[in-house]
């Protein structure tokens, strides 16, 4: 396999909280100029399973172009300030489409779909959670001081804001009568869509973590979440009330970042339909730990992979797309986890995979962007600034991209 080796600016960072403590500590270790290998991709035939998988040593190569639509630096931020991890997220308005994205200078900001910076929201801290357009129109994020805010984003103003005891960084989940989220120390709330709370749940806090958290999963009147501790927990959405709890760590203790197991990505639900099971499915995956397949009834273990991933796998009919933390990304059969294809695309952990436009597209922490076919072949690649920690944003135009130095991209 031949190597292909470039020379960029990476941010080699740890980025960690503990959270015991109702807000984020951050650890932002200084940048190095680090050498970059990016093996060529090969590609894996179909074996008998994950251990009979055979190597097919012909290269893919890369095919058509991916074009760079445009950048904008976010929040125009000075060498050393912390790094960025908000999502973008591509909403409608009676004048088109608009991409939101909080950063760090304590500001929500609004473009239009090229990329012209339309106005401004002010909030009360930095912004690193990814937001939701509610059933009202209504944009929803949160802030690291535990804030979180109901904009209107025609007028750029706060319609409402609540204060909790710790932050939201992950993606709020739409309901019937208004939105989940879950917070960074393992608390759950149910708000209306004018900010009421109707229920919260909360559970023990975990040890060492992230600066990623899952998103809860609804289904059929219940809400699923993968805690920091390792419990994975069904409530009922009307009332909060307590279905099941499943612990996936024998242990969640651990003092340096290699030892960490924790879940960072959002849970996968897979239908009954969809695998040809029996039973529907509830796919949580572990940092640096294993992909565990739950049984939807009583959080039951069915099966489980050792595949480590901090971004949330993709469900295309009865195939499960993962890109994993070691540089690979596969396609497992929705019904027991087999691999179906495996392509290795460098060392670097990869985010992603989401759908636009009929490809699968990835983004991995040395800063390179991926599309993929569904069947494996390598189409494009584009090599960025910085890092990139959170997976791409499928947007009415194009995939939107958000890296650690602040900059946001639109490709296609």
């Amino acid at each position: 396999m031949s190597l292909r080796i470039r020379t960029s600016l990476i941010a080699i960072t740890s980025v960690m909280m503990l959270s015991a403590c109702s807000t984020i500590s951050s650890i932002w270790p200084d940048q190095s100029e680090t050498e970059k290998m990016k093996p060529q991709a090969t590609a894996l035939n179909k074996g008998n399973g994950p251990s009979g998988m055979a190597i097919r040593p012909d290269v893919i190569n890369a095919s058509g172009p991916m074009d760079l639509l445009w950048s904008n630096n976010v929040d125009q931020r000075r060498p050393a300030s912390p790094m960025g991890f908000s999502v973008p997220v591509s909403v409608q308005t009676a004048e088109g489409e608009r991409i939101v994205v909080g950063g760090q200078d304590r500001r929500v900001r609004i473009y239009d779909a090229q990329g012209s910076e339309l106005n401004r929201i002010a909030l009360k801290d930095a912004c690193e959670s990814a937001a939701l357009q509610l059933s009202n129109g209504l944009v929803v994020v949160g802030d690291l001081g535990g804030t979180i805010y109901g904009l209107d984003i025609g007028q750029a103003s706060v319609v409402w804001s609540v204060d909790l005891s710790s932050a939201l960084i992950g993606r709020p989940v739409a309901v019937a009568d208004g939105f989940i989220i879950q917070t960074s120390n393992n608390q759950l709330y149910h708000f209306s869509n004018d900010g009421k709370k109707i229920w919260s749940y909360s559970d023990s806090l975990g040890g060492l973590s992230m600066h990623l958290t899952p998103s809860p999963v609804v289904y059929n009147g219940r809400v699923y979440a993968a805690l920091s501790n390792g419990d994975v927990v069904a409530l009922k959405v009307d009332k909060g009330s307590f279905i099941w709890k499943r612990q996936l760590l024998l242990s969640n203790k651990a003092s340096v970042m290699s030892e960490l197991k924790v879940p960072v990505a959002m849970p996968l639900l897979i239908t009954a339909e969809a695998s040809g099971r029996d039973e529907d499915v509830l796919l949580v995956s572990v940092f640096q730990g294993e992909l565990s397949f739950l049984s939807l009834l009583d959080g039951s273990s069915l099966n489980n992979r050792n595949i480590s991933l901090k971004s949330a796998p993709l469900l295309i009919g009865n195939q499960v797309f993962v890109a994993d933390t070691s540089g690979a990304i596969s396609a497992l059969s929705a019904l027991d986890g087999e691999t179906i294809w495996k392509l290795q695309l460098g060392d670097g952990e990869l985010t992603g995979p989401v759908l636009w436009n009929g490809s699968l597209w990835v983004a991995d922490n040395q800063a390179t962007v991926y599309r993929l076919s569904q069947t494996g072949k390598l189409l494009a690649s584009k090599d960025l600034d910085g890092r990139i920690d959170r997976s791409p944003v499928a947007g009415q135009n194009g995939i939107l991209v958000r890296n650690n130095l602040g900059s946001m991209y639109m490709l296609r």
